[in-house]
């Protein structure tokens, strides 16, 4: 192995001397429980960040004339959304959006899990995105394209997906950071294991294969990935053909490397637990609530210890409703609560897991400059706000207002994800069983 290859393998290794705490962070596609957010509960936490899903097609159901403008009528931007991204800044937590869903005028007329036809149109919705939420600087492109529920069409022995969504995610990149250079765009998000058929790709197979037209590897800032596992957690364990696990982040550290040089790019952790209750759909794996809060507990320590992992973010603050059908249980139950409120020794253990750092955007008013630099122009103006950029820079606003506070006037009752969130589990099953 040369001297410069080595440089780039030896901080992957996990080091006592390279200990840096994730950002704490909570995934959770329902932050709305009984007309309230869960934001006073997470800030209680010591959460950092919260993780959420924007719907593509459920915002844009039918093609918007001007893709790139937040204000075109063709959008349906969700008050769920809006109230929960500015509710989440005024409690001192970062939001994150990860946008998946496709619109059936965007993909020939098929189901919301098939790719658009043009990565064009997916791009310009990101950019409307970015502008519709100035609250929201990192977002995650597509969550789990390696599983047939959320992404079509697989195969080709694993190549057919990431080879689409290299197209999307290149694309939204540039069209993102064309209209805010500030943000950060996270790609990847692949889940743990996978077969190459026609409805799941493996994860190591898909970041080998994520390549565009041109030979090129896509650009992203940040790599995201769900690592759900059944081993013991220690990352000297061997990795296994066809998946990338929470054991396997080291591997995973040095394949990014490889594949983006010079970038060393950070992984962040979207979803990670254990269920606790029973099976779900997607995971048929599931573990007693003690034993849960010590893997907790585990997690987060060598992900510290690791130092790579820029966010880890806990799947469910509370579990999901209770749903079967006639063979098994179809909701997760991996929350710090139950369903009914009930917390688990997880809740406990969850809030005494170090909050890491606090990510970047938190700093208000250096953001404000920044971009206040950036549309100098459209800052100073005393115009009427029209496009989209005089939109965006309006948000942050001559008068200087406070990130929190933007958009909160349109917050208000809609529907949920948890149907959705619990149908992107589907496809990578474990045998059923359960530690004791």
């Amino acid at each position: 192995m040369s001297l410069a290859a080595a440089a780039r393998v030896a901080p992957a290794q996990p080091t006592s001397k390279n200990v840096r705490a994730p950002s704490k962070c909570v995934t959770d596609g329902a932050p709305i429980r009984g007309g309230r957010t869960i934001f006073p509960e997470l800030r209680a936490l010591g959460t950092r960040v919260w993780s959420g899903g924007l719907s593509w097609a459920a915002t844009a159901p039918t093609r918007p004339a001007e893709a790139t403008s937040p204000d075109d009528p063709a959008y349906r931007w969700p008050a769920s959304i809006t109230r929960a991204v500015s509710e989440a800044r005024a409690n001192r937590i970062e939001p994150i959006l990860n946008v998946s869903d496709f619109p059936s005028w965007a993909n020939g007329g098929r189901s919301g899990d098939w790719a658009p036809e043009r990565p064009e149109d997916f791009a310009d919705f990101m950019a409307a995105a970015v502008l519709k939420y100035p609250q929201v600087r990192r977002w995650i492109v597509i969550s789990e394209p390696g599983a047939w529920p959320n992404f079509r069409p697989q195969g080709g022995n694993g190549r057919t997906a990431p080879h689409l969504y290299s197209r999307l995610l290149d694309a939204a990149y540039a069209a993102m950071h064309a209209v805010r250079p500030g943000v950060v765009v996270i790609g990847g998000g692949v889940h743990p294991s996978g077969r190459n058929d026609q409805y799941t790709t493996a994860p190591d197979t898909f970041i080998a294969n994520m390549v565009l037209p041109n030979g090129r590897r896509p650009r992203l800032d940040m790599f995201a990935i769900n690592p759900y596992t059944e081993r013991r957690l220690d990352l000297a364990l061997p990795k296994r053909p066809l998946r990338v696990d929470f054991d396997d982040l080291d591997w995973l550290a040095r394949r990014l490397d490889k594949l983006w040089p010079r970038r060393r790019l950070r992984i962040f952790i979207d979803e990670f637990g254990w269920n606790t209750e029973h099976e779900a759909l997607g995971w048929l794996y599931y573990v007693p609530r003690k034993k849960q809060a010590a893997s907790l507990r585990k997690a987060y320590a060598l992900a510290s210890k690791f130092g790579r992992v820029d966010t880890m973010c806990w799947y469910q603050l509370y579990d999901a409703p209770p749903r079967r059908n006639s063979t098994q249980w179809l909701n997760w139950t991996s929350g710090l609560r139950t369903w009914d409120g009930v917390r688990k020794p997880s809740w406990k253990m969850f809030a005494r897991v170090p909050r890491g750092p606090r990510p970047d955007e938190y700093q208000t008013r250096s953001l404000i400059s920044k971009y206040d630099r950036v549309w100098g122009f459209f800052a100073q103006s005393k115009r009427p706000v029209a496009s989209p950029v005089d939109s965006y820079s309006g948000a942050f606003g001559v008068a200087r207002t406070r990130i929190v506070a933007a958009d909160s006037r349109a917050a208000g009752v809609a529907e949920t994800c948890v149907q959705a969130c619990d149908s992107r589990r589907a496809g990578w099953a474990i045998t059923p069983h359960q530690i004791r």
